[in-house]
């Protein structure tokens, strides 16, 4: 199987680090809205990637998380602040949406879902090996790692510093944070702030209380829950940075072990309106208000009519379309008939399109193509390794 890495901006041949083992982390959600189109071609896309690598035989670990808790005053903490409750019920209800919307486009859990507030002490453990390796210096309460330690520090964006300190911005990292020594240093802990309000949360630690920084949790629970070394991390592309490139210069400087991950794989967004699909654009399409009038598998092969790699543009059109095109499967499983055939293993050509940096647009259209011809057990696998539904009968 081919992969597209972006550490090295190359297709290449997928070789996990231990045979017969994968072990993938993609980014989860921050858990403060409900679940739209973006998020539903992530996490499918990833989604069919471990039904894949399984189906060829691979051991699959796949871990996710949940961002309820970091060093931002983020809108988990608006939300709570406004609604009188606590930040913990807030998190806890959106996630439980999207893991409903997810489930009902029959996305598999990861084996490892974690959120990030549980994990203090793995945090914590890797912030005092960053101390002591001397990578990170703390300041009044708070801890930074010194990116000028780290001698590769922008290996994964190739960004120069400029381009860093632009970016950067847009994400709202504290750049102009007197404690720190470089503007681009990574907060790995943020001290509790004197009369800091009563919503904002803080935990106990060595280095006295406060929060753990949102690119140390990632690191911490890809660590904790795979191992030092991973085959896959994955995420939309906008989190190269500053997000996965500080997961590098942390875990690697920690741990000095080289690669973090030795695959990075990013999906691309999803426009409506003729822009990223974004709360702050106000153009979001909600999985759950697309659930009342298509079928979950319309919505699925929508989403998988598409690479990757290449953003698009939602149209209720297209939807609509997919919507007819799954009928027209969903009568060929169910039909009485079990087709034989003289032609060509299907299956083979099937996985060859999907050993091609998972080229579900093609796969997808090798089975429309094909489906008078491709005989019941070698569909239903095909069906399955792309995730459709058929056994409810909701194709």
């Amino acid at each position: 199987m081919k992969l597209y890495n972006t550490l090295s901006r190359n297709v290449e041949e997928f070789v996990p680090l231990k045979p017969g083992t994968v072990g993938m982390y993609v980014c989860g959600i921050t858990p403060y809205d409900t679940t739209h189109l973006g998020h539903a071609f992530t996490y499918l896309s990833f989604d069919v990637l471990v039904r894949f690598l399984e189906s060829k035989g691979y051991k699959v670990t796949y871990s996710q998380n949940v961002t309820d808790i970091n060093d931002r005053d983020n809108d988990i903490l608006q939300r709570a602040k406004e609604q009188g409750v606590s930040w913990q019920k807030v998190a806890d209800y959106w996630t439980k949406r999207f893991l409903q919307d997810m489930k009902a486009l029959n996305w598999r859990m990861p084996d490892n879902y974690l959120k990030a507030s549980e994990h203090m002490p793995t945090m914590i453990k890797l912030v005092s090996a960053l101390l002591t390796k001397e990578y990170a210096y703390q300041a009044e309460g708070s801890v930074y790692l010194d990116v000028t330690k780290v001698k590769d520090f922008g290996k994964l964006s190739r960004h120069s510093k400029e381009k860093m300190i632009t970016v950067a911005k847009d994400f709202e990292e504290d750049l102009n944070n007197p404690r720190k020594k470089h503007p681009l240093d990574i907060t790995l802990w943020k001290a509790k702030e004197p009369n800091q309000p009563a919503h904002i949360p803080s935990f106990g630690s060595p280095f006295g209380k406060g929060r753990p920084g949102w690119h140390i949790e990632c690191s911490s629970m890809a660590i904790c829950s795979l191992s030092e070394q991973i085959d896959i991390h994955g995420g939309g592309i906008d989190l190269i940075f500053p997000h996965h490139e500080s997961e590098i210069a942390q875990s690697e400087s920690a741990t000095g072990k080289i690669p973090f991950a030795k695959f990075w794989i990013h999906t691309h967004p999803v426009h409506y309106k003729g822009e990223k699909m974004s709360k702050s654009k106000g153009n979001l399409v909600l999985v759950s208000d697309l659930l009342e009038k298509y079928s979950p598998n319309a919505i699925r092969f929508l989403l998988l009519s598409h690479h990757y790699r290449k953003g698009f543009e939602y149209t209720k059109n297209e939807l609509k379309k997919a919507e007819e095109t799954v009928n027209v499967v969903r009568r060929a499983v169910s039909s009485g008939s079990n087709i034989k055939t003289n032609e060509p293993a299907f299956l083979t050509q099937f996985q060859h399109l999907l050993e091609n940096d998972l080229n579900t647009p093609d796969a997808l259209t090798f089975i429309a193509n094909n489906l008078q011809k491709i005989d019941k057990p070698s569909l239903k696998k095909m069906l399955e390794i792309l995730g459709f539904d058929f056994k409810k009968n909701i194709l």
